[in-house]
Protein backbone atom coordinates (compact mmCIF):
# COMPACT_ATOMS: atom_id res chain seq x y z
CA UNK A 1 0.00 0.00 0.00
CA UNK A 2 1.67 3.34 -1.32
CA UNK A 3 0.17 6.80 -0.36
CA UNK A 4 1.24 10.27 1.27
CA UNK A 5 3.38 10.12 4.25
CA UNK A 6 4.49 13.75 4.22
CA UNK A 7 4.09 17.26 3.03
CA UNK A 8 6.77 20.04 2.77
CA UNK A 9 6.27 23.14 1.01
CA UNK A 10 8.18 26.37 0.05
CA UNK A 11 6.16 30.17 -0.69
CA UNK A 12 8.42 32.66 -1.09
CA UNK A 13 8.37 35.47 1.12
CA UNK A 14 8.20 38.44 -1.97
CA UNK A 15 5.04 39.37 -2.61
CA UNK A 16 3.26 41.94 -4.59
CA UNK A 17 -0.22 43.03 -3.57
CA UNK A 18 -2.95 43.34 -6.26
CA UNK A 19 -5.01 46.09 -4.14
CA UNK A 20 -1.99 48.30 -6.16
CA UNK A 21 -3.27 47.49 -9.08
CA UNK A 22 -6.71 48.52 -8.60
CA UNK A 23 -6.92 51.64 -10.06
CA UNK A 24 -4.40 50.87 -12.87
CA UNK A 25 -7.25 48.02 -14.23
CA UNK A 26 -10.20 49.68 -13.06
CA UNK A 27 -10.93 46.91 -10.63
CA UNK A 28 -12.33 47.02 -7.19
CA UNK A 29 -12.32 45.13 -3.70
CA UNK A 30 -15.75 43.05 -4.42
CA UNK A 31 -14.12 42.30 -7.76
CA UNK A 32 -10.63 40.97 -6.28
CA UNK A 33 -12.29 39.18 -3.53
CA UNK A 34 -15.29 37.62 -5.46
CA UNK A 35 -13.59 37.10 -9.18
CA UNK A 36 -10.25 36.70 -8.50
CA UNK A 37 -9.58 35.61 -4.65
CA UNK A 38 -6.20 36.92 -4.38
CA UNK A 39 -5.00 39.63 -2.12
CA UNK A 40 -0.81 39.28 -2.72
CA UNK A 41 1.50 37.01 -5.02
CA UNK A 42 4.59 35.21 -3.91
CA UNK A 43 7.31 35.94 -5.83
CA UNK A 44 11.02 34.11 -6.38
CA UNK A 45 13.86 35.61 -5.50
CA UNK A 46 15.71 37.16 -8.63
CA UNK A 47 17.30 34.29 -10.21
CA UNK A 48 15.47 31.62 -7.96
CA UNK A 49 14.92 28.69 -10.57
CA UNK A 50 12.65 26.11 -10.10
CA UNK A 51 14.86 23.44 -8.90
CA UNK A 52 15.78 26.47 -6.21
CA UNK A 53 12.07 26.07 -5.08
CA UNK A 54 11.81 22.34 -5.46
CA UNK A 55 14.67 22.15 -3.06
CA UNK A 56 13.66 23.80 -0.14
CA UNK A 57 10.07 22.64 -0.45
CA UNK A 58 12.21 19.16 0.31
CA UNK A 59 14.34 20.88 2.76
CA UNK A 60 10.66 21.83 5.01
CA UNK A 61 9.76 18.06 4.20
CA UNK A 62 13.34 17.04 5.71
CA UNK A 63 12.41 19.11 8.86
CA UNK A 64 9.25 17.58 9.58
CA UNK A 65 10.07 13.73 8.56
CA UNK A 66 13.39 11.46 8.83
CA UNK A 67 14.18 11.00 5.18
CA UNK A 68 17.07 8.54 4.99
CA UNK A 69 18.20 9.65 1.20
CA UNK A 70 20.10 6.81 0.29
CA UNK A 71 16.78 5.14 0.47
CA UNK A 72 14.62 7.31 -2.07
CA UNK A 73 14.20 5.34 -5.17
CA UNK A 74 12.67 7.57 -7.52
CA UNK A 75 12.41 11.59 -7.93
CA UNK A 76 9.69 12.95 -10.18
CA UNK A 77 9.60 16.38 -10.71
CA UNK A 78 6.16 18.15 -11.81
CA UNK A 79 6.96 21.56 -13.64
CA UNK A 80 6.24 23.20 -17.00
CA UNK A 81 9.43 26.62 -16.11
CA UNK A 82 12.06 24.16 -15.96
CA UNK A 83 15.41 25.75 -15.76
CA UNK A 84 16.63 24.66 -18.82
CA UNK A 85 16.19 23.33 -22.09
CA UNK A 86 17.91 20.31 -21.32
CA UNK A 87 18.63 17.95 -19.27
CA UNK A 88 15.24 17.61 -17.24
CA UNK A 89 14.88 19.15 -14.30
CA UNK A 90 14.49 16.85 -12.53
CA UNK A 91 18.03 15.14 -12.72
CA UNK A 92 19.53 19.07 -11.40
CA UNK A 93 17.17 18.65 -8.45
CA UNK A 94 18.36 15.21 -7.71
CA UNK A 95 21.58 16.52 -7.70
CA UNK A 96 20.83 19.22 -5.16
CA UNK A 97 18.80 16.79 -2.79
CA UNK A 98 21.63 14.51 -3.22
CA UNK A 99 20.12 11.25 -4.24
CA UNK A 100 21.71 8.10 -4.56
CA UNK A 101 23.04 7.04 -8.21
CA UNK A 102 20.33 4.77 -7.82
CA UNK A 103 17.36 7.05 -7.86
CA UNK A 104 15.30 7.10 -11.16
CA UNK A 105 14.20 10.49 -11.82
CA UNK A 106 12.48 12.10 -14.41
CA UNK A 107 9.61 15.12 -14.90
CA UNK A 108 6.37 15.84 -16.35
CA UNK A 109 5.60 18.95 -17.97
CA UNK A 110 1.84 19.64 -16.81
CA UNK A 111 0.39 22.29 -15.17
CA UNK A 112 -2.58 22.91 -13.36
CA UNK A 113 -3.41 18.95 -12.99
CA UNK A 114 0.37 17.76 -12.58
CA UNK A 115 -0.43 17.11 -8.79
CA UNK A 116 -3.18 14.88 -10.43
CA UNK A 117 -1.23 12.97 -12.90
CA UNK A 118 2.14 12.74 -11.05
CA UNK A 119 0.43 11.15 -7.69
CA UNK A 120 -0.34 8.33 -10.06
CA UNK A 121 2.48 8.15 -12.16
CA UNK A 122 4.46 7.93 -8.82
CA UNK A 123 2.31 5.46 -6.98
CA UNK A 124 2.37 3.22 -10.20
CA UNK A 125 6.07 3.39 -11.17
CA UNK A 126 6.87 2.70 -7.88
CA UNK A 127 4.29 -0.58 -7.45
CA UNK A 128 5.26 -1.83 -10.40
CA UNK A 129 9.04 -1.57 -9.94
CA UNK A 130 9.04 -3.01 -5.89
CA UNK A 131 9.99 0.43 -4.59
CA UNK A 132 9.44 1.59 -1.22
CA UNK A 133 10.45 5.35 -0.63
CA UNK A 134 9.47 8.17 -3.51
CA UNK A 135 9.24 11.69 -3.71
CA UNK A 136 7.17 13.85 -5.59
CA UNK A 137 8.19 17.73 -6.04
CA UNK A 138 5.99 20.52 -7.94
CA UNK A 139 7.81 23.67 -8.49
CA UNK A 140 6.50 25.95 -11.35
CA UNK A 141 7.37 29.66 -11.42
CA UNK A 142 4.95 31.01 -13.29
CA UNK A 143 6.45 34.75 -12.83
CA UNK A 144 8.97 34.05 -15.11
CA UNK A 145 6.17 33.91 -18.17
CA UNK A 146 3.03 35.99 -16.58
CA UNK A 147 2.87 39.61 -18.23
CA UNK A 148 3.01 42.19 -15.56
CA UNK A 149 0.88 44.11 -17.83
CA UNK A 150 -1.97 41.60 -18.56
CA UNK A 151 -4.62 41.71 -16.63
CA UNK A 152 -6.34 38.27 -16.79
CA UNK A 153 -2.96 36.65 -15.87
CA UNK A 154 -0.97 38.90 -13.35
CA UNK A 155 -4.10 39.18 -10.69
CA UNK A 156 -3.75 35.23 -10.39
CA UNK A 157 -0.70 33.79 -10.32
CA UNK A 158 1.96 33.16 -7.45
CA UNK A 159 5.15 31.02 -7.36
CA UNK A 160 5.73 28.04 -4.90
CA UNK A 161 6.50 24.44 -4.60
CA UNK A 162 5.65 21.42 -2.69
CA UNK A 163 7.64 18.01 -1.78
CA UNK A 164 5.55 15.27 -1.53
CA UNK A 165 7.07 11.67 0.34
CA UNK A 166 5.57 8.64 -0.98
CA UNK A 167 6.15 5.51 1.19
CA UNK A 168 4.45 1.87 1.78
CA UNK A 169 4.10 3.70 5.52
CA UNK A 170 0.98 6.15 3.90
CA UNK A 171 -0.85 8.74 5.94
CA UNK A 172 -3.31 8.91 2.84
CA UNK A 173 -3.74 6.66 0.20
CA UNK A 174 -5.20 7.47 -3.05
CA UNK A 175 -7.78 5.66 -4.51
CA UNK A 176 -9.29 5.70 -8.67
CA UNK A 177 -8.65 8.35 -10.17
CA UNK A 178 -10.02 9.81 -13.17
CA UNK A 179 -8.35 12.17 -15.59
CA UNK A 180 -9.58 13.61 -19.13
CA UNK A 181 -7.75 16.31 -21.76
CA UNK A 182 -10.23 18.50 -23.99
CA UNK A 183 -7.48 18.70 -26.78
CA UNK A 184 -9.62 20.85 -29.00
CA UNK A 185 -9.08 23.54 -26.78
CA UNK A 186 -5.66 23.49 -25.53
CA UNK A 187 -5.25 26.89 -27.01
CA UNK A 188 -7.28 28.59 -24.32
CA UNK A 189 -4.14 28.50 -22.20
CA UNK A 190 -0.77 28.77 -23.84
CA UNK A 191 2.35 30.55 -24.26
CA UNK A 192 2.23 33.38 -27.15
CA UNK A 193 5.66 35.31 -27.83
CA UNK A 194 7.17 33.55 -24.27
CA UNK A 195 3.75 34.83 -22.34
CA UNK A 196 1.10 33.42 -20.90
CA UNK A 197 -2.35 33.89 -22.50
CA UNK A 198 -5.65 32.74 -20.76
CA UNK A 199 -8.55 33.15 -22.28
CA UNK A 200 -10.84 33.29 -19.25
CA UNK A 201 -14.18 33.10 -19.85
CA UNK A 202 -13.22 30.15 -22.25
CA UNK A 203 -11.65 27.93 -19.10
CA UNK A 204 -14.67 28.95 -17.13
CA UNK A 205 -16.88 27.05 -19.29
CA UNK A 206 -14.69 24.12 -19.75
CA UNK A 207 -14.41 24.49 -15.98
CA UNK A 208 -18.25 25.03 -15.17
CA UNK A 209 -19.03 21.94 -18.02
CA UNK A 210 -16.11 19.05 -17.32
CA UNK A 211 -14.86 19.14 -13.91
CA UNK A 212 -18.44 18.48 -11.89
CA UNK A 213 -18.87 15.85 -14.13
CA UNK A 214 -15.39 14.65 -13.73
CA UNK A 215 -16.06 14.59 -9.86
CA UNK A 216 -19.09 12.85 -10.10
CA UNK A 217 -17.50 9.92 -12.17
CA UNK A 218 -14.83 9.58 -9.54
CA UNK A 219 -16.90 9.44 -6.73
CA UNK A 220 -18.66 6.63 -8.05
CA UNK A 221 -15.92 5.13 -9.19
CA UNK A 222 -14.82 4.90 -5.85
CA UNK A 223 -17.89 3.79 -4.20
CA UNK A 224 -18.38 6.87 -2.31
CA UNK A 225 -21.43 9.39 -1.83
CA UNK A 226 -20.82 13.36 -2.01
CA UNK A 227 -21.96 13.35 1.82
CA UNK A 228 -18.88 11.11 2.64
CA UNK A 229 -16.22 13.35 1.55
CA UNK A 230 -15.08 15.28 4.85
CA UNK A 231 -12.63 18.13 2.76
CA UNK A 232 -12.69 19.27 -1.08
CA UNK A 233 -9.51 19.76 -2.18
CA UNK A 234 -9.84 21.70 -5.39
CA UNK A 235 -6.76 23.59 -7.75
CA UNK A 236 -6.88 27.41 -6.96
CA UNK A 237 -7.64 28.85 -10.04
CA UNK A 238 -9.59 31.74 -8.91
CA UNK A 239 -12.59 32.32 -6.35
CA UNK A 240 -15.29 32.59 -8.94
CA UNK A 241 -14.19 29.02 -10.31
CA UNK A 242 -13.94 27.91 -6.75
CA UNK A 243 -17.69 28.89 -6.75
CA UNK A 244 -18.85 27.70 -9.59
CA UNK A 245 -17.81 24.09 -8.98
CA UNK A 246 -19.22 24.52 -4.93
CA UNK A 247 -22.36 25.99 -5.89
CA UNK A 248 -22.93 22.95 -8.94
CA UNK A 249 -21.90 19.99 -6.61
CA UNK A 250 -23.87 22.12 -4.01
CA UNK A 251 -20.71 21.52 -1.93
CA UNK A 252 -20.57 23.73 0.99
CA UNK A 253 -17.92 26.33 1.25
CA UNK A 254 -16.78 25.14 4.78
CA UNK A 255 -15.60 21.95 3.15
CA UNK A 256 -14.04 23.50 0.37
CA UNK A 257 -11.26 25.89 1.35
CA UNK A 258 -10.33 28.90 -0.33
CA UNK A 259 -6.52 29.53 0.79
CA UNK A 260 -4.35 31.28 -2.03
CA UNK A 261 -5.05 34.78 -0.97
CA UNK A 262 -1.91 35.60 0.58
CA UNK A 263 -0.05 33.54 -2.55
CA UNK A 264 -1.86 33.14 -5.64
CA UNK A 265 -2.59 30.49 -8.37
CA UNK A 266 0.24 27.98 -7.42
CA UNK A 267 -0.29 25.86 -10.83
CA UNK A 268 0.41 22.09 -9.83
CA UNK A 269 1.41 23.17 -6.04
CA UNK A 270 -2.44 24.42 -5.05
CA UNK A 271 -3.60 21.07 -4.18
CA UNK A 272 -0.29 19.60 -1.75
CA UNK A 273 -0.46 23.44 -0.41
CA UNK A 274 -3.87 22.72 0.81
CA UNK A 275 -3.49 19.03 1.72
CA UNK A 276 -0.37 20.00 3.84
CA UNK A 277 -2.49 21.98 6.33
CA UNK A 278 -4.80 18.97 6.45
CA UNK A 279 -2.50 15.97 6.59
CA UNK A 280 -2.72 15.35 10.04
CA UNK A 281 -6.50 16.45 10.86
CA UNK A 282 -7.24 12.70 12.00
CA UNK A 283 -11.42 13.98 11.67
CA UNK A 284 -11.17 13.84 8.33
CA UNK A 285 -11.33 10.40 6.79
CA UNK A 286 -11.73 11.00 3.06
CA UNK A 287 -10.58 13.79 0.83
CA UNK A 288 -11.30 14.42 -2.73
CA UNK A 289 -8.29 16.09 -4.80
CA UNK A 290 -9.12 17.61 -7.76
CA UNK A 291 -6.80 19.47 -10.54
CA UNK A 292 -8.03 21.05 -13.66
CA UNK A 293 -6.08 23.68 -16.22
CA UNK A 294 -3.65 24.30 -19.01
CA UNK A 295 -4.19 21.36 -21.80
CA UNK A 296 -7.01 21.54 -20.80
CA UNK A 297 -6.42 18.91 -19.00
CA UNK A 298 -7.97 17.47 -15.47
CA UNK A 299 -7.89 14.43 -12.92
CA UNK A 300 -9.53 13.77 -9.91
CA UNK A 301 -8.91 11.22 -6.95
CA UNK A 302 -10.31 10.38 -3.75
CA UNK A 303 -7.58 10.02 -0.61
CA UNK A 304 -8.21 7.87 2.22
CA UNK A 305 -6.57 8.21 5.46
CA UNK A 306 -5.18 5.11 6.61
Amino acid sequence: MLGIKEIGIYIPVGREPNHDKKEKWGIDDTFLRDKIGVDRHAFRDPGEEATDMGYKAFQHLASKIDIDRTKVEVLVFVTQNPDERMPHAGTILHEKIGLPYTCASFDIPLGCSGFMYGLSVITGFMKENGMTRGLLITADPYTKCVNPEDKNTSLLFGDGATATYITDDPVLVPGKYVFGNLSEKWREIKLVDNWLYMNGPAVVKFVAKYVPENVRRTLEKNNLKKEEIDRWIMHQASRFMHKVISENLDISPDKMPWDCRDYGNTVSSSIPLLLEKELHNKQHKHYFICGFGIGLSWGSSVLRRV
